[in-house]
């Protein structure tokens, strides 16, 4: 009985826990952004509805990586892992499409190639989800060799 209680306060220290760390990254992932969207003023003006997509991947990301911290000790930590690093890549081929950016001004043109950018973050992503995709083989299997007593 005192085992049970222990257990299970153990349990909700654990879970309190995580809620307090998913809150404290999320804060400081937003603080973040919060800070860095006023120097970035000028470039949103210049692009239209750029600020728009900023703001719903800084969203969507934040709701992510809080669910994968919910969730963490479980298998479901390691799909949201790899939600995230696919929500990334796809993200990346709507928003920038093929790497160049073209931004007319009056009777000026500005032409950014971000290619070298998008191919090391496309990159990165697909480590991060390679990552995510072993983290989850290693977890079933340490799960599966706990449940074998000898």
């Amino acid at each position: 009985m005192v085992e049970a209680k222990k257990n299970s306060r153990s349990k909700v220290k654990g879970v309190a826990f995580r809620v307090v760390k998913a809150t404290v990254k999320a804060v400081l992932i937003y603080l973040l952004y919060f800070f860095l969207a006023p120097l970035l003023a000028p470039i949103f003006e210049l692009v239209p509805g750029f600020m728009g997509t900023i703001e719903t991947f800084v969203v969507v990301f934040i709701v992510l990586m809080v669910l994968g911290d919910l969730a963490a000790h479980t298998i479901f930590q390691y799909f949201l892992g790899m939600a995230m690093s696919l929500f990334v890549i796809a993200y990346l081929i709507l928003s920038l499409g093929d790497g160049i950016i073209s931004v007319s001004f009056e009777n000026f043109t500005l032409t950014v190639n971000l290619t070298m950018f998008y191919t090391i973050t496309v990159l990165l992503s697909l480590l991060g989800l390679a990552r995510s995709v072993l983290q989850a083989i290693n977890f079933m299997n340490e799960r599966a060799e706990s449940s074998i007593q000898p």
